[in-house]
């Protein structure tokens, strides 16, 4: 094919056909830009099929992990609300009345819905955590995803601020709870086996006369309470529940 064009330039200047030769070259120089137009536009759109490509898994690996991490995060909105619960019944006691009529199994079983659950939330960020900080991110095509993706961090960091807050003050719950009751009696049926003790005598509604321990339990149930609201929970709870929706959204596209 070069050596036909070669020898049709070479006829137009042997037979000094210059104008010929120069709309000819003009057309040759035209087809090889077309063709490096065409071969640049077929490049592109084989890259752009890999990163359409590679974003679709990514949105795949994205919509499992944050479908797990709701899961977990009901979880932890569960136990939660237990702890709630488990605080009010403990706040109803410094009633003498209520107290009475309650029995110690009453008091072993929600001093350990207190005690025992924790106010957490451990998400899964492997996926997410890889794609920041490969700088593949901007593979996401849809920006409010991309921005929404980027400050999940941040809406768990203050989270956890909140969670330290009420494990500081489970803390000093505990402190009162260790020096004023037996945890003995509390843990019951937990410890094996069953023995006598110097604490076999402590009555351990006595607690329910310190005012150190209701002003603690009161300050407990309401960070428990906030933590279940809009601004941590609840709010954490919506961002993942947008956040799954448009990865859907760009799935079925």
């Amino acid at each position: 094919m070069i050596k036909f064009f070669r020898k049709i330039r070479q006829k137009m200047l042997t037979e000094n056909k210059f104008s010929k030769y120069l709309i000819y070259a003009i057309g040759e120089i035209i087809l090889v830009v077309i063709g490096i137009l065409i071969a640049l536009s077929i490049n592109n759109w084989n890259e752009q099929r890999k990163q359409q490509k590679i974003e679709q898994e990514y949105l795949l690996s994205l919509q499992s992990e944050f479908n797990t991490n709701m899961d977990k995060l009901n979880f932890s909105i569960a136990e939660n609300e237990a702890i709630i619960k488990g605080i009010n019944g403990l706040l109803n006691l410094f009633d003498n009345e209520v107290l009475d009529s309650v029995s110690n199994k009453y008091l072993k079983e929600t001093f350990r819905s207190v005690l025992g659950n924790q106010m957490s939330f451990k998400p899964s960020t492997g996926v997410l955590n890889d794609i920041i900080s490969s700088g593949n991110l901007n593979l996401i095509a849809n920006q409010k995803l991309r921005q929404r993706l980027a400050s999940f961090e941040s809406s768990l960091d203050f989270l956890k601020l909140q969670e330290n807050n009420a494990l500081a003050v489970k803390e000093n719950l505990k402190s009162i709870i260790y020096k004023e009751s037996s945890i003995r009696k509390l843990a019951g049926e937990l410890l094996s086996p069953q023995t006598n003790s110097i604490s076999k005598n402590i009555n351990n509604k006595l607690l329910f006369n310190s005012v150190e321990l209701e002003n603690y339990l009161i300050d407990f149930v309401l960070l428990h309470k906030s933590a279940a609201g809009i601004i941590f929970f609840g709010g954490l709870k919506n961002e993942i529940e947008v956040i799954l929706n448009e990865i859907e959204q760009e799935l079925n596209k």
